[in-house]
């Protein structure tokens, strides 16, 4: 039994830990392989021309601030076009955007709303340039972000640039220091691997890709991102991460929003595993070898986690793991406190960060549970923006 024990606990080791590490080494070892252009040093003939994507679902709280950051953005004016698709929206989002048609924005209504994928397959068909940069309607970018991101396919071998997610700190937000955490482990992981081959999975907040290697995307389809991500990678390009082109957005105002986001990205990827699951294997060995330690033993890390305590049980007389599991039910315990007094959670580290810990685990488990009975709708639920 001990040996099954140990054997769970490396695998977790290996995800939380040993992988971060390794695939950093190996960033360091490759680094001097590729150099990017200096955004200045790029001649204007060359820049390429942007079709700027937002998928929006009843934004009007924000989608005003979101064209006015876009429009703001430090890039050649008559090489960018905006496209805002809002299918299903009820509120005033498109009369919002249909006010900036003289910036060449472009609004995409539809009374309909079949999902996010539905919206970006009708927005790409729909762009004439040769990138597109996919964001969210509530994720602002740095002025010089596009500028980052564009220089990246100067090499023809790169199809897709993700750039940096952060989140805005902040007091009032439930979910603002655990998202910050999140962001900053996932950026520095991402970073590693763009730098060693390519990244496992995009952040649809603030992605580039070309036009030429976007192929619609089912309708069905849960996590947009990962499967754009993944065409990309299996017509044989890169996909790369560029730390410099900076976006940020406000946490979730509660963990319960936040926990919810976390169900139907794991209901999501479940269901890109199953959809996609010879195309996998028929992948490199080192790409998988990135995928399962990077993405699939965080979804199924919630029964890694339960198995853990099952099979300490029967050899709790071995010091070290007794030692083990008395931390965990320490940890879990101060989880439990912290969601007894969750509205006061985020004051208290002690509390907050098993809480968020456990929370974000149990939504996984829950959206492994959605997937299983096939009851996650491609149509997300939106968090409160104020």
């Amino acid at each position: 039994m001990a040996y099954f024990y140990w054997c769970i606990f490396t695998l977790i080791l290996i995800h939380y830990f040993i992988y971060p590490v390794a695939v950093n080494i190996c960033a360091r070892l490759k680094r001097e392989n590729y150099i990017a252009p200096e955004i200045n040093a790029i001649p204007y003939i060359n820049l390429p021309t942007i079709t700027f994507v937002i998928a929006a679902y009843n934004e009007e709280a924000v989608i005003a601030e979101k064209l006015e950051n876009t429009i703001e953005l430090d890039y050649p004016k008559e090489k960018i076009e905006i496209i805002v698709a809002s299918h299903g929206s009820t509120d005033s989002t498109h009369n919002i955007v249909s006010g900036y048609s003289e910036n060449n924005i472009m609004s995409l209504h539809s009374s309909n709303r079949e999902g996010k994928s539905a919206a970006l397959n009708y927005a790409v068909e729909n762009a004439s340039n040769e990138i597109i940069v996919f964001s969210d309607a509530n994720n602002m970018f740095s002025k010089d972000a596009l500028l980052y991101l564009a220089r990246h396919f100067q090499r023809n071998d790169i199809g897709g640039v993700c750039g940096r997610k952060s989140i805005t700190e902040s007091n009032d937000r439930q979910a603002a220091k655990g998202d910050g955490l999140y962001w900053k482990y996932e950026s520095a992981i991402k970073k590693s691997e763009g730098i060693c081959k390519t990244i496992t999975s995009a952040d649809g907040e603030i992605f580039a890709m070309r036009k030429a290697l976007y192929k619609p995307i089912g309708k069905e389809i849960i996590n947009d991102d990962l499967k754009i991500t993944f065409d990309i990678i299996q017509a044989g390009s890169c996909v790369i991460y560029e730390d410099k082109a900076l976006s940020s957005e406000a946490a979730s105002i509660s963990l319960i929003d936040d926990y919810y986001v976390k169900v139907r990205m794991v209901a999501g990827g479940f269901q890109f595993i199953n959809c996609n699951i010879y195309a996998l294997l028929k992948n490199s060995l080192s790409f998988l070898i990135m995928f399962f330690i990077h993405k699939v033993l965080r979804w199924v890390m919630p029964g890694l986690l339960i198995l853990l305590i099952i099979l300490s049980i029967p050899v709790l007389e071995n010091p070290v793991i007794g030692s083990l599991f008395f931390l965990q039910l320490l940890f879990y315990m101060l989880a439990l406190i912290g969601l007894i007094f969750i509205k006061q959670v985020h004051k208290i580290q002690l509390l907050y960060i098993p809480t968020y810990f456990c929370l974000m685990n149990a939504a996984a488990l829950h959206g492994f549970f959605r997937y299983l009975l096939k009851s996650q709708s491609v149509s997300w639920r939106r968090a409160k923006r104020t």
